[in-house]
């Protein structure tokens, strides 16, 4: 639905330009069943979201004129099943507000993505990307590797976007303040940029993202941890099906030498009147923890709105390996060392 204005300056000396308004959401709700640790049975719930998000957002834009436009979006985020906000925040899934340009680029500040993220959620060639069972989502997401700039919003940021630079070449630099918090003013600073290369069939990226936070002991025996996260990726278009694929390391500075190394690989294959979503991803932590996450899907379009879906997933963790569906089933998010967690879900989605 979208709203318009445009009218007559108080003073009358000049009129407004033109300015929009548009309400947009998704409504995703499922029906799950899996068994999510050693020594639990298999259980059944409603969910929300297992495909994307159930979400409620406004976007607007301004035309100012000369190339230039003054843009904001707010987005929150509920669950359908129980009709709870999303978050301790109203637009938990972001807020932001900043000024465009085709010849310069945009500019925006608020809570917003990081900018290995796009290169991150590019990979991911399913239907809507980033699904709940997802192979990406299991073993590549914010909730396995922390703060890496690949899922979240980061609150007290400022993002630059260029415009197309040549041959379909664009880059992206993020900063955010943090916490701001005077007795510790790098606690929860983050920087990083990306590269995005799209030509013909064929998509590359690379994205870099460096996390500080207070590891939560006397500053003066432990300065603040760096959490190094980068990200390449790619994407090809075979006769309208997708592959993907990327490779993802992270790495702190703890003593304990935390890192995380993963790859993926995904594809969407229209078949009849939906896609067929597989992945399968791999990664290896400290410790020799292993786990290997693999999905497969089938998104049928009743319309352009709305969908039904149906996924099956499942995670194979070596013995020194705790990878949970957190997603899914949150008390869940770590297993037994060495159990193989399991799901299917199937669900409805529709957007408006």
């Amino acid at each position: 639905m979208a709203l318009g204005a445009a009218g007559l300056t108080q003073n009358a000396r000049a009129v407004e330009a033109p300015s929009s308004v548009t309400l947009y959401g998704i409504v995703d709700a499922a029906l799950q069943y899996g068994k999510f640790d050693k020594g639990v049975g298999a259980s059944a719930a409603l969910a929300s979201g297992n495909l994307q998000a159930s979400r409620l957002g406004f976007r607007g834009s301004e035309d100012l004129g000369a190339g230039y436009r003054a843009n904001f979006q707010l987005e929150t985020g509920f669950s359908i099943d129980t009709g709870v906000g999303g978050g301790t925040t109203l637009f938990n899934r972001g807020a932001a507000v900043g000024l465009s340009s085709a010849d310069y680029g945009s500019i925006d500040v608020g809570s917003l993505y990081l900018p290995i993220y796009w290169v991150f959620l590019g990979s991911d060639v399913a239907t809507y990307g980033l699904a709940n069972p997802s192979a990406i989502m299991s073993l590549e997401h914010s909730s396995t590797l922390g703060k890496s700039g690949t899922g979240g919003f980061y609150s007290n940021a400022i993002r630059y976007r260029t415009p197309v630079l040549f041959n379909g070449l664009t880059s992206e630099i993020g900063y955010s303040f943090g916490a701001e918090d005077s007795s510790n003013l790098s606690n929860g600073r983050n920087i990083g940029m990306n590269l995005q290369y799209a030509r013909g069939p064929v998509t590359l990226g690379y994205g870099v993202n460096r996390h500080r936070y207070d590891p939560g002991t006397a500053a003066a025996s432990l300065p603040n941890i760096s959490q190094l996260t980068q990200v390449v990726a790619a994407t090809f278009n075979v006769g309208g099906n997708m592959l993907g694929a990327n490779y993802l390391y992270s790495k702190r500075t703890d003593p304990g030498a935390w890192f995380s190394s993963a790859v993926m690989l995904n594809a969407r294959i229209a078949t009849g009147p939906g896609d067929i979503n597989l992945g399968v991803s791999r990664r290896a932590q400290q410790g020799d923890a292993r786990a290997t996450a693999y999905s497969a899907g089938y998104v049928y379009f009743l319309s352009k709105r709305t969908q039904l879906y149906g996924y099956a997933t499942r995670i194979v963790n070596n013995g020194r390996s705790t990878q949970g569906f957190g997603l899914l089933s949150p008390a869940s998010a770590t297993v037994t060392p060495g159990f193989d967690p399991w799901a299917v879900t199937a669900g409805l989605r529709t957007s408006f």
